[in-house]
């Protein structure tokens, strides 16, 4: 049975002149159903868009994410070890490198018009920084705008879990605007915690980002002394001080199978 796909907006966030839409597109098919027999219909998985709205500023994409664009704006694919003149030089430092030296290339973008990601059957989470830093997930980013710069941040946490010397690196995002990041939870799914110089510890890979004054480390469970631990390696993720934590404790229940 052939579909039509119709766009609706899901949600949206404005800052200053700056807007991230999410697109949810929907399929309802395109024949009715016979007369007299029924019809037992399994739609498509919904898909969603994000549309970044710009108005004079910058944009910056997770690269490959681009579909297409609208408007006046100049895009320049940028990273630390870049530079030169024209967008690479006006972003220069947006996109920094880590101690490795290694750049991390994401899509930059500056003017006026609008940005559109390629659809996915993922969830858009909104968020807004104010002055802040903000890890996330690796494979959670998706854009931001205003005055955001993204960066890699080195986490020992991880390196010290598996024994190794070298960390897992994660995005990191400061400054003041909106982002987005993707994940299979729904938005409403998620749980915000805020840590008034409290700890939080994790068993499993939960959390899809958390402010910079949080101190992260990685841990022996209990259970995992026992051989009992979810993973079979007996560590939890361990949060400590004041922040922000993004939590999605229904994400075993979406592992699996992205649902619509």
């Amino acid at each position: 049975m052939e579909f039509t796909w119709t766009a609706t907006t899901e949600r949206t966030l404005s800052a200053g002149s700056a807007r991230l839409d999410v697109l949810e597109y929907s399929a309802a098919p395109m024949e009715g159903p016979l007369q007299g027999f029924p019809q037992m219909l399994a739609r498509p998985a919904r898909w969603r868009q994000l549309a970044v709205h710009v108005n004079g500023g910058t944009a910056t994409l997770e690269s490959g994410a681009l579909q297409y664009l609208r408007g006046d704006l100049e895009m320049q694919a940028v990273s630390a070890a870049g530079g030169g003149g024209g967008l690479g030089g006006f972003l220069r430092g947006a996109v920094t490198a880590a101690a490795t030296g290694e750049g991390m290339y994401k899509t930059a973008f500056r003017g006026s018009g609008v940005i559109y990601t390629e659809p996915t059957r993922l969830h858009l989470l909104l968020g807004e920084l104010r002055g802040e830093s903000v890890i996330v997930d690796d494979g959670a980013f998706v854009a931001c705008t205003g005055d955001i710069a993204v960066s890699r941040h080195v986490n020992q946490g991880f390196a010290q879990m598996v024994g190794s010397g070298e960390g897992r690196v994660q995005p990191k995002l400061t400054g003041s605007g909106i982002f987005a990041l993707q994940s299979p939870v729904p938005p409403e799914e998620f749980q915000i915690l805020e840590l008034q110089n409290d700890s939080l510890k994790v068993d499993g890979n939960l959390v899809v980002a958390y402010t910079d004054g949080l101190t992260f480390t990685v841990e022996r469970s209990a259970r995992g002394l026992l051989g009992s631990g979810k993973t079979g390696e007996g560590f939890v993720q361990a949060f400590r001080g004041t922040g922000r934590v993004w939590l999605a404790p229904t994400l075993p229940l979406h592992v699996g199978g992205v649902t619509g």
